[in-house]
């Protein structure tokens, strides 16, 4: 049976900034959140539905759904700045090698939160020239550091 995301009155109730967030939207966002979280529900376990939440409040916040200030940034076409400048006010968001690392998903605090989830169900052993490391979950994209 496939995975349904949490409803949009259970969202609301843990994610309030996205309170005036339409039906429609909703419905589409968490929909494609269901479907990244339904291979991964058996693994996510009581996890699955804050899982769904977290990834539709990521999406929501992307298209500048919310009144949060990663969704007004966002609705102003500014969320991915490095540096922003008005007046005698100057933000600069520092790279993060957690959010680099989290793709997509480090675009937005709720996707930082959510990516952590999903690397926990997707990986599996390392492969090496001598064979499977069968407790090894990699060490920075490559070998575990007894290796070198």
């Amino acid at each position: 049976m496939a995975y349904t995301a949490p409803d949009k009155a259970t969202f609301i109730a843990v994610f309030p900034s996205f309170a005036a967030v339409t039906d429609e939207a909703y419905a589409f966002w968490s929909a494609r959140a269901g479907r990244i979280i339904d291979p991964m529900q058996s693994c996510l376990g009581d996890d699955a539905d804050l899982a769904a939440m977290l990834a539709t409040a990521h999406y929501l916040s992307q298209a500048g759904i919310g009144t949060g200030a990663e969704s007004e940034m966002a609705a102003q076409g500014a969320s991915g700045f490095k540096r922003i400048k008005s007046g005698t006010i100057e933000l600069e968001r520092a790279d993060s090698a957690s959010s680099s690392d989290a793709g997509e998903w480090g675009a937005t605090s709720y996707g930082l939160r959510l990516w952590p989830m999903l690397l926990a169900c997707l990986s599996g052993p390392r492969v090496t020239g001598t064979g499977t490391l069968p407790c090894g979950s990699g060490y920075q994209g490559g070998l575990l550091p007894w290796h070198y």
